[in-house]
């Protein structure tokens, strides 16, 4: 993982998004699309933004699997460089990413660390899947991303991450959904 530019960090406190939904998926199915990475373009990957490309090795990826990928949403432009840190399956898939942004408005640099956490729970031959999102660091909050860093505005901004994950999770859930079975 490359190493990321060490500045102040502007959020007073984490920020974290969790989003749960149900398959009719088996658990080891989600997990092994998920788990799946040179797979995540097909579907558009399962984070808030939209998932343009990705490098990453063939097959399952297990704990210290490191890939690349570029991804975008409407206020900036994402280069991101991540690790798994933990791969149990069918139960757990979790992967720190160091990003790099870019404001599409006036190309305002920042440099992120999210934690990306997907637990995942059997329930018969269908599964529960819980998605969170936890931005630790930020150097700067570009554009409308500033509404992070305000009290009042922070839970409108949380809100819009909540919709736009949950909407990323319903995508892996669908790909899950319509893999055939091993």
């Amino acid at each position: 993982m490359r190493q990321q530019r060490t500045a102040a960090n502007v959020l007073k406190r984490e920020v974290t998004v969790t989003v749960r939904e149900h398959s009719t998926a088996p658990a080891t199915l989600l997990f092994d699309v998920l788990a799946d990475l040179p797979r995540h373009p097909v579907w558009g990957g399962a984070e808030a933004s939209t998932l343009l490309s990705m490098e990453a090795p063939q097959g399952q990826a297990t704990a210290g699997t490191e890939f690349t990928s570029t991804a975008e949403d409407a206020i900036c432009r994402m280069r991101d460089s991540s690790v798994v840190t933990e791969a149990v399956r069918p139960s757990t898939f979790e992967r720190v990413t160091e990003s790099a942004l870019e404001s599409k408005r006036d190309g305002t640099p920042a440099d992120w660390l999210l934690v990306h956490r997907y637990d995942i729970r059997a329930d018969g031959s269908q599964s529960d899947i819980s998605y969170t999102c936890r931005l630790v660091r930020a150097t700067a909050l570009p554009g409308l991303l500033v509404m992070f860093g305000t009290p009042v505005l922070r839970s409108l901004a949380v809100r819009e991450w909540t919709r736009a994950s949950r909407a990323g999770l319903r995508r892996l859930v669908a790909a899950a959904e319509n893999a055939a079975p091993e």
